[in-house]
């Protein structure tokens, strides 16, 4: 493959924030030939802000008139089926923004048309591809904290980015906001504990006056065939946080996502000695990161998540080798975040039930 064609359907925060920045730094190889949205306004601010040639108000007039080597879905998860399969019977590799669609049949139809077809489908699980989470995976994988024992990952998503919008789309999906972040967590604990096998969920509603929520505060535990993730969502405070846990046989790895640190800790001895010595192991190990990460934003050579997912997967399109993350991981991660919605409508239901 030589010069990569690229198509960008729709034209929203995740769109104009996270992937036209980063096929902008894909090389000069890649173009993007087009960007569509519904609100043609918006895609024509995206456009002129990234210098894409074409604007569309139709994703399919776009790829019937463009003839994309790829096509990148930023829209709302309930049309991702639908423009995927489109855009594959055109012959269109297709990047698909989390989660890969809201139903397990829907990632069958995408998985079979693109086997049909003989193109590539990469879901992009961005969160995959932290600094600090690529560094955990290869710690595990090099056994410097043993074999894999368990894991916890705690997000903070603040109140005014979802919950306090009546109208936000992520309340529409199954489970509601947790639609929108659950994903994250989901797949970011399917890359130790590989696969799921039973899920438990408890919620707590901590802000009534945004009764279109479903809960603020989720409690989730997948227990896989490798171990078991517990998870923690809040959207009741002003915060953003992603912090993970990994807990091996002889250590443990602690990540902030967002700050780009990694602290490994070892404490086998209930010693004051060695307590000490471990902390003072964790605390050298955050002034180290914390200066390296001060100097990258210093000298602006931060790269995104979505920078390297897509520059993963471009190499990939060139030497022909499967895509970062591949369209069976995208099913996965829907059919875990399945059942989570049910748990919690479950949940509703003995809540509705307690109240009548």
């Amino acid at each position: 493959m030589n010069d990569i064609r690229v198509a960008v359907v729709g034209a929203g925060f995740i769109s104009s924030n996270r992937h036209l920045p980063a096929w902008r730094k894909a090389g000069a190889q890649v173009q993007v030939v087009g960007v569509s949205d519904v609100n043609r306004e918006a895609a024509g601010k995206v456009a002129r802000q990234f210098g894409v040639p074409r604007v569309y108000s139709d994703a399919a007039e776009m790829i019937a008139c463009e003839r994309p080597e790829v096509v990148d879905i930023c829209t709302p998860p309930r049309t991702h089926a639908r423009i995927a399969c489109a855009a594959i019977e055109r012959g269109a590799h297709v990047l698909i923004e989390k989660p890969m669609a809201t139903t397990v049949p829907d990632c069958d139809a995408i998985i079979e048309a693109a086997r049909r077809r003989g193109v590539q489908v990469c879901v992009g699980h961005s969160g995959l591809f932290y600094s600090p989470f690529l560094r955990a995976r290869r710690l595990l994988e090099t056994g410097k904290i043993g074999s894999f024992r368990g894991m916890r990952v705690v997000i903070s998503t603040p109140t005014n980015y979802m919950t306090s919008n009546a109208d936000h789309w992520a309340h529409k999906l199954p489970g509601g906001a947790i639609g929108e972040t659950g994903p994250h967590a989901v797949y970011m604990s399917l890359a130790f504990i590989k696969e799921v096998e039973s899920v438990t969920v408890d919620g707590a509603k901590l802000l009534p006056e945004y009764p279109w929520s479903r809960f603020d505060d989720y409690r989730i535990n997948l227990v896989g065939r490798e171990g078991i993730s517990s998870i923690s969502v809040n959207y009741a405070t002003n915060q953003w946080m992603v912090w993970v846990e990994v807990a091996g046989s002889t250590g443990t790895i602690q990540l902030d996502l967002h700050g780009r640190s990694v602290t490994q800790i070892r404490r086998p001895q209930l010693k004051t000695f060695d307590i000490g010595m471990s902390v003072l192991g964790q605390a050298r190990q955050l002034a180290w990161g914390a200066v390296r990460t001060g100097i990258g934003l210093i000298r602006e050579r931060r790269v995104s998540t979505h920078d390297r997912l897509i520059s993963a997967y471009v190499r990939s399109l060139r030497d022909g080798k499967p895509p970062p993350v591949t369209a069976e991981e995208g099913r996965e991660a829907v059919k875990v975040m399945n059942m989570i919605a049910e748990k919690i409508q479950e949940k509703q239901e003995v809540r509705r039930v307690a109240s009548a």
